[in-house]
C-alpha cells in the first residue's frame, strides 16, 4: 500500500555512505620542526591550563600544556598531517617543514575550545534500506491508508449530519 502511494520509495536509490576527509589547515613549522599554537575559548577568550595532544596516524607524538594566553609549542616535528586536540576541541593540520610551506599556510595552529555540539541530521525519515522493522513499515502503511480512507469518506459523504 505504501509503495502505491509513494512510488519513489520503490525506485529510490539506496543512500551511499561517503567518508569525507577532514578539512586540513596548512601550518608552517619554524626551523627545528617547532609548531606554535594557541587555544582560544569561545568569545575570543584565551584558554589556559589545557592539555594539548598531538597525534599522527593515531599515534601519540606529543603532549604539552598550554601556557599563558593559551599558547603552546612543540619541538621536533616533521612535515606531515597531525591531529591537534585539547579537552574540548580538535583540528587537523598539514605541517610543512621550514621554507617549504605554501604562501597560504598559517604561522601557528589555532584551536577553538568549544563544548558546543552541532549535528547535521535529517531527523526521522524512512527510506529503502533504513533499519525500520516490518512492524514499523506496517504501521506507516496502515496510518497512510487510514488518512486516505478518512479523506475519501469525508469528501464523498453528501449529508454530514
Amino acid at each position: 500500500m505504501l509503495l502505491l502511494l509513494v512510488p519513489q520509495l520503490a525506485i529510490a536509490a539506496k543512500p551511499q555512505l561517503q567518508v569525507k576527509q577532514p578539512m586540513l589547515t596548512d601550518i608552517a613549522l619554524q626551523r627545528g620542526g617547532i609548531l606554535v599554537g594557541r587555544v582560544v575559548a569561545r568569545k575570543d577568550a584565551l584558554s589556559e591550563k589545557q592539555t594539548i595532544v598531538i597525534r599522527q596516524n593515531n599515534k601519540l607524538v606529543a603532549e604539552v600544556a598550554a601556557g599563558k594566553n593559551g599558547q603552546f609549542m612543540v619541538e621536533g616535528l616533521q612535515g606531515g598531517i597531525y591531529e591537534i586536540s585539547s579537552d574540548q576541541g580538535s583540528g587537523n593540520f598539514r605541517a610543512w617543514a621550514a621554507d617549504t610551506a605554501p604562501p597560504s599556510a598559517k604561522q601557528f595552529a589555532l584551536l577553538i575550545d568549544s563544548d558546543e555540539v552541532v549535528r547535521g541530521q535529517w531527523g526521522w525519515a524512512p527510506y529503502p534500506g533504513s533499519n525500520l522493522s516490518v512492524g514499523q513499515w506496517i504501521g506507516i502503511s496502515v496510518g497512510v491508508a487510514g488518512l486516505v480512507v478518512g479523506t475519501i469518506a469525508l469528501v464523498q459523504d453528501p449529508d454530514p449530519s
